[in-house]
């Protein structure tokens, strides 16, 4: 049900957009309203939304730098520390002790991702490829703090050519920082590129953080948005520069804003804008299918290997609208959780869940049913009373109930983990949803109320491939069995990557090449047959 990323007006789909355009079609005098406005007032607009637009921005850039660097600070320091216990520990470097001592401080990291046994910038071992039969030679980092530490930025990692890393390194030892755990704090700002350098050097040599945020033409707006803070702690410095072109939602506010130039047009227009957004946007046709009862749950079966036995099923919301098509879920699910409309998804599902397979589920205790939860719902109280009302109170157990959580909700502070203190104290299942994807290391999560892990599909999809990425689901597999709790690996389509799972076996798995989605008598059938 939820999603990671808000989808904006500008980016919802036709089918969303369809409903809008012919209702505004039927009404020419909003567009009269607007014509209306005298030149005068519209430049005065224009101006007052560019000082207001110029305010909003260098607060978030302010915001937005403090933020990082506190996070490259935590960053550091985590790092530091690992090494510092690492070389009191004394074994042999790059030894099969200090592999596995390695491995152990990695599980009890938050932001590390890898951690390796380096001489002279040279990769002997690391806690992801073990012991390198060649080591890889690499150059001095080009970043020198204080100390004795060096920092790479936009690093290619060995066993992801896709995913870019920080790297952290001080005397015999490095640590790989997956680069979104920084870039993700940047929020609110179009483009946003991020640059560090040391604040001592004079002059500064800024390097970006991850070519990934840098624009496409690499051309960036004017220097005074470009606002550079320094620690005080680690000696870094970093600044946000944003790219030339500004959003289209910045321009269309702009518009706005410079129609209200005029007052009496300027309050005409703001009626007539109130009017077209109540009445003509996508939020109104997502409002319109929860109301006509289009969104429904599909299910997704989750099977036992060996045996292809069903084990559990995953409720996915789908929506056709009034002419049969079908509005892709990544659209109207940020959509829903950008306007507040999330909890009426959910409450329309597990409703709905209820009433196509409550009895039957309680009458089948050893299956179980996934339900994903957005961040939004972790702490809002009428999500347990529609689990209450429409599931429990039709026999279903709570544990059969399994809620699906993603990481980054995880690491959201102190009340994420108290929701989750209170959702397993009623015997609800929780698991990690995504597993793998960078946020959450396997201690951290040992230490939350958390019954279990769904391996993401990108670890899933090299299994069974020469990447160096295909050891990661087995292993993740073994650390979180070892840890006491439950794996379920998604995403399994190929009879390859079937085969490779063999050796985890008995293993709950998810994908295509089980079963794809089917409705409630589809899935019963299903249950049946197997």
């Amino acid at each position: 049900m939820p999603a990671d990323t808000a989808l904006s007006e500008s980016a919802a789909s036709p089918r969303l957009r369809d409903s809008a355009s012919r209702s505004l079609a039927s009404r020419p005098l909003i567009w009269l309203a607007a014509a209306a406005f005298s030149v005068v007032g519209a430049l005065f607009g224009w101006w007052v939304a560019e000082r207001l637009d110029q305010a909003r921005t260098a607060t978030l850039i302010d915001q937005s730098t403090q933020r990082v660097l506190e996070r490259l600070d935590d960053i550091i320091g985590e790092a530091l520390d690992v090494f510092d216990s690492l070389a009191a520990r004394g074994h042999a470097h790059c030894s099969e002790a200090q592999i596995q001592d390695m491995r152990t401080l990695l599980f009890e990291a938050r932001y590390l991702r890898d951690i390796g046994g380096v001489r002279g910038y040279s990769l002997y071992c690391s806690t992801a490829l073990g012991s390198l039969e060649e080591p890889y030679h690499s150059t001095a980092p080009p970043l020198r703090l204080d100390g004795g530490i060096g920092l790479r930025t936009d690093r290619t990692v060995l066993a992801s050519a896709k995913l870019r890393s920080m790297v952290v390194e001080r005397g015999d030892f490095n640590a790989l920082v997956d680069s979104r755990q920084v870039i993700d704090l940047v929020t609110g700002l179009d483009q946003a590129h991020i640059e560090v350098a040391v604040a001592s050097d004079s002059p500064r040599q800024w390097l970006p953080f991850s070519l990934l945020t840098r624009p496409d033409n690499g051309v960036f707006r004017s220097r005074p948005e470009s606002r550079a803070q320094c620690s005080e702690q680690t000696g870094i410095c970093a600044r946000i520069r944003l790219g030339l072109s500004k959003p289209a939602a910045t321009g269309a506010t702009h518009a706005v804003i410079a129609g209200l130039g005029g007052a009496l047009g300027g309050s005409l227009f703001m009626i007539a804008v109130s009017l077209w957004r109540q009445r003509n946007t996508p939020e109104r046709a997502l409002r319109q299918a929860l109301k006509e009862g289009w969104i429904r749950p599909a299910y997704q079966p989750i099977v036992t290997l060996p045996g292809r036995k069903l084990a559990a099923f995953e409720a996915l919301a789908r929506w056709k609208n009034e002419r049969g098509q079908t509005v892709p879920a990544d659209q109207f699910i940020p959509l829903a959780e950008s306007q507040g409309l999330i909890r009426e998804v959910s409450a329309v599902m597990i409703r709905s869940i209820g009433e196509e397979l409550g009895d039957w589920l309680a009458a089948q205790p050893q299956l179980r049913l996934t339900l994903n939860i957005s961040p939004d719902e972790l702490s809002d109280p009428s999500l347990v009373g529609q689990i209450e009302r429409h599931l429990l109170a039709r026999g279903i157990q709570p544990g059969q109930i399994v809620l699906e959580i993603t990481e980054r909700t995880m690491l959201a502070g102190e009340a994420s983990r108290a929701s989750i203190e209170r959702l397993a104290a009623m015997g609800l299942t929780l698991f990690a949803d995504d597993f793998g994807v960078g946020y959450c290391g396997l201690a951290y999560l040992n230490e939350l109320d958390i019954h279990g892990i769904k391996i993401c599909q990108q670890l899933t999809a090299a299994v069974a491939t020469d990447s160096p990425k295909a050891v990661l689901v087995p292993r993740v597999t073994e650390m979180a069995r070892e840890l006491g709790l439950e794996v379920v690996i998604e995403g399994v389509e190929t009879q390859e990557q079937r085969d490779a799972l063999a050796a985890l076996e008995p293993v709950l798995v998810q994908g295509w090449l089980f079963a794809r989605e089917v409705d409630a008598e589809q899935l019963k059938r299903l249950y049946e047959d197997r």
